[in-house]
């Protein structure tokens, strides 16, 4: 299997199926009736098919030239051929969902993504380095893992909704992706980020898009969005106080430990706010989240969905060893009314050095990876 240094070497010599055709100068249909029969190598990226420009695209090309000199033709055409080759595809995206073929969305729909997964690029190396704005907050995913979710759950039109929004990681993807998205923040601080981020990128890439960053409490989301408006919600929760007693953990146990100074850690409360889910004991903390789905619910389109990134967590200080963070939300979810569609772990271990934990009195398993709970609403 190639490695990440061999697949980034061969970013530069990838070419679309247009650019192979005009250089061989042959039709789209040969070209792919090429790679079928892996005459010339190609890569997956994106859903898209790519061409590797290298030693064997060379000789092919040179075989292609010396045919044409001999007046020999190098892949015969027919209108019926062309036709028939429209007619497959037209028909595989009829079968597919959200304009993905299926074997494309199934290359999207593995329930564990890692680091390594070059099969899949919209997943890889998604410990990329923070910018600016993700700098300002301490929990941030990346807006790749958004745009993998955004592709297998929604198409193009359709309208994205975040009612944690943070620095705005979901809109930021799903205006990348043709969508258009709403998010609720409570935090003025991250809301103005978020803005600012969807002003810069949008000044790059513009579209004809609707996107909306709300500063309030998403307990009021029905003041602000319609029933049955959002196709697909995308979010990350505050994990109740959990941040809180991660905070004064690592100012007391691990103040000099690689938990605090070597595993990327850059926890910080969100705010003080009296309303914030942050700052709430997780009994609490899983009532309103539960009022949350039901608002959710209520202004998703039958047969939408709602992906929650979790993680669960530890309460040692209160004997508690787990806590099934993960479980609790897919039940409260459930009771929302909502199906408890599927799970997604995300394998987060290339991010963490491995620590000893509990060590000598008594011995946990490392935490690197986070989950994914999705939930559709029945149509």
């Amino acid at each position: 299997m190639a490695n990440k240094n061999t697949i980034a070497e061969q970013k530069e010599e990838l070419l679309t199926i247009k650019e192979a055709a005009e250089l061989l100068k042959v039709s789209e249909v040969s070209v792919k009736r090429y790679i079928s029969k892996e005459v010339i190598p190609s890569v997956k990226i994106g859903g898209a098919r790519r061409i590797i420009k290298n030693d064997v695209w060379d000789s092919f090309l040179e075989k292609i030239r010396e045919e044409r000199k001999s007046n020999i033709a190098s892949e015969p055409e027919s209108p019926y051929l062309v036709k028939r080759e429209i007619e497959n595809e037209e028909k595989k995206s009829k079968l597919g969902f959200n304009n993905l073929t299926p074997s494309e969305w199934a290359l999207l729909s593995k329930n564990v993504i890692n680091e390594d997964d070059i099969l899949n690029p919209v997943w890889n190396d998604l410990s990329s380095p923070r910018n600016k704005y993700q700098l300002e907050h301490g929990a941030v995913y990346p807006v790749k893992l958004a745009e993998r979710l955004i592709k297998m759950y929604s198409a193009e039109g359709d309208t994205v909704f975040d009612p944690f929004l943070g620095i705005g990681s979901t809109i930021i993807a799903a205006q990348g992706l043709n969508r258009h998205a709403v998010g609720i923040e409570l935090n003025p601080k991250f809301a103005n980020i978020s803005q600012l981020w969807l002003n810069d990128v949008q000044g790059l890439f513009p579209n004809n898009n609707h996107y909306k960053v709300i500063n309030d409490d998403c307990r009021n989301m029905l003041k602000h969005i319609r029933k049955e408006k959002i196709q697909l919600t995308v979010t990350s929760p505050p994990y109740a106080d959990f941040i809180q007693k991660s905070l004064k953990d690592r100012d007391t146990v691990h103040k000099k430990s690689i938990i605090k100074h070597e595993n990327n850690s850059t926890v910080k409360q969100y705010s003080e706010h009296e309303n914030d889910f942050g700052n709430l004991p997780y009994k609490d903390f899983l009532k309103e989240i539960k009022c949350v789905l039901k608002d959710n619910f209520e202004i998703t389109k039958p047969g939408g969905y709602s992906c929650w990134v979790v993680k669960d967590y530890r309460d040692t200080k209160n004997k508690i060893p787990y806590i099934p963070f993960h479980s609790d939300l897919a039940i409260v979810g459930q009771e929302a009314g909502w199906l408890y569609q599927d799970l997604i772990v995300w394998d987060q271990t290339g991010q963490r050095r491995l620590v000893l934990l509990g060590y000598p009195s008594v011995f946990y398993v490392n935490q690197n990876c986070s989950f994914i709970v999705v939930f559709r609403k029945p149509k």
